[in-house]
């Protein structure tokens, strides 16, 4: 019977590894790397390898890739495939200076680099070919040009472009970028969760970290994306490809809702039945993208740091829960047991009614963005467990696999129409992995005070 080998210990500390000293994270580096030069068994070698790739540490990915590059050929046409997706550019860089200078990585990177490389850049293969004029920055000179070089090879081209829808990365237009429709928040200091002496949301643990930091100010969407809105932006993907979708995208994704068939789920309701990743296609083909949790909170909550967007008290005509759904007292108690029963024995087919039409009045935060609470969760673009941006490279898994995946959860805002008066406060999250398509969950964008143009 063959056995596989223990992980080296090595590869456990710099796994475990999260923050600290310099001088500690370089002795445990070099340690990591001198145990994979070491390593006999291929299968345990780029088991050890992606440790280091996926790692939250850029420094430590950069070195990872050299590594793979160096020791595992097989594995290092994927990884360069991982680096060139990698939201960090000092980790973009290596990858795109190995596949100029290592031809048979390039040759056996094959389509999948050439579909890394758009996926740097975010367009379109014509708008590639064609220099892409102003739209290129500085820091995507080398991609380009490895593009092109890439396309070139007609053979390589034509095999990519079959294969269309290409994923290509959430970078946005920034000519479609329009603040109509959508509220200044501007900077400032949030605190975070309920403070000692707050009222606690169903006991739930879920609640963020009791904190205070400060926020930059940016624009956030009035109201959440409505069905309307979304369904317009699939008709536009089926014309002309999957020109916003995040590189690490399930292939073959249809960006379809899961509610367009359900004639209860109206145009002027939230949209509902959408992924992370179908969230944030559609935000970067307007030219935005999510919000982090702290702006959520922040754009919900004000300056005063309130439980709910329109002020210290629930109130049930200001918002869409389980009780406008059911049609009873907002001000039954139900504790988390009973709230699940509930849920439990509804039948979610026979309910005349889910989700109910955006921009209801009166309900309001401090900077006037509605319907904040109730109706939808609402993505953001922040990791539940540990709070740091999601910067999903899950490529090679089957989507499947990723229930389950903690570093797959995505936190989500806001209380939905199956909530109760509990959860249904500017505090409450949940973490939902990132390919959920739920008749519960939606979103709705937001823009950087520096993108947004000056009128």
């Amino acid at each position: 019977m063959t056995t596989t080998p223990d992980v080296p210990s090595e590869v456990l500390q710099i796994a475990a590894w999260a923050d600290g000293p310099t001088a500690e994270r370089d002795a445990l580096l070099d340690g990591y790397l001198r145990t994979l030069e070491q390593l006999a068994d291929p299968h345990l070698l780029e088991e050890c390898l992606a440790v280091g790739l996926l790692h939250d540490t850029p420094g430590i990915r950069r070195q990872a890739l050299a590594a793979a590059v160096r020791l595992a050929p097989e594995l290092a046409a994927e990884a360069v495939g991982w680096a060139l997706a990698d939201p960090d550019e000092t980790v973009r860089g290596p990858a795109l200076a190995s596949l100029a200078t290592t031809p048979a990585l390039r040759s056996a990177g094959g389509p999948s680099a050439l579909h890394a490389l758009l996926a740097v850049l975010g367009r379109s293969p014509d708008q590639i070919a064609a220099g892409v004029g102003n739209y290129v920055t500085v820091a995507d000179a080398h991609a380009l040009a490895s593009a092109q070089t890439l396309l070139a090879d007609t053979a390589l081209a034509g095999t990519v472009l079959e294969d269309l829808p290409v994923p290509l990365s959430a970078d946005r237009l920034p000519s479609r970028l329009s603040p109509d429709g959508m509220r200044h928040v501007p900077a400032g200091r949030l605190r975070r969760g309920t403070h000692p002496g707050g009222e606690h949301s169903f006991g739930d643990p879920g609640e963020p970290a009791v904190d205070e930091v400060t926020v930059e100010g940016f624009y956030l969407d009035t109201c959440p994306v409505t069905n309307d809105e979304y369904d317009a932006f699939v008709a536009d993907v089926g014309a002309q490809g999957h020109l916003w979708c995040h590189p690490d995208e399930p292939r073959n994704t249809d960006h379809t809702r899961s509610t367009a068939d359900d004639p209860r789920c109206a145009g002027d309701h939230p949209v509902t039945g959408v992924s992370w990743y179908d969230a944030v296609a559609y935000a970067a083909w307007c030219g935005k993208r999510l919000p982090t949790e702290d702006e959520w909170e922040r754009a919900a909550r004000g300056d005063d740091h309130r439980h709910h967007p329109w002020g210290a008290e629930f109130r049930p005509e200001l918002v869409r829960g389980l009780h406008s759904v059911l049609g009873q007292d907002a001000g039954t108690v139900l504790d988390r047991r009973a709230w699940l029963r509930r849920l439990a024995d509804l039948s979610f087919a026979e309910l005349p009614a889910l989700t109910g039409p955006v921009n209801l009045p009166g309900g309001e935060s401090p900077f006037g963005v509605r319907d904040m609470c109730g109706n939808v969760w609402e993505w953001t673009s922040t990791r539940f467990l540990d709070g740091l941006p999601l910067q999903p490279r899950f490529g090679t898994m089957d989507p499947g696999d990723l229930w389950g995946e903690w570093s797959a959860e995505v936190s989500v805002r806001g209380g939905a129409w199956s909530s109760p008066p509990a959860l249904l406060t500017a505090v409450s999250r949940a973490g939902k992995a990132l390919v959920t398509r739920s008749p519960e969950i939606g979103f709705r964008c937001a823009a950087s005070e520096s993108e947004v143009p000056v009128r």
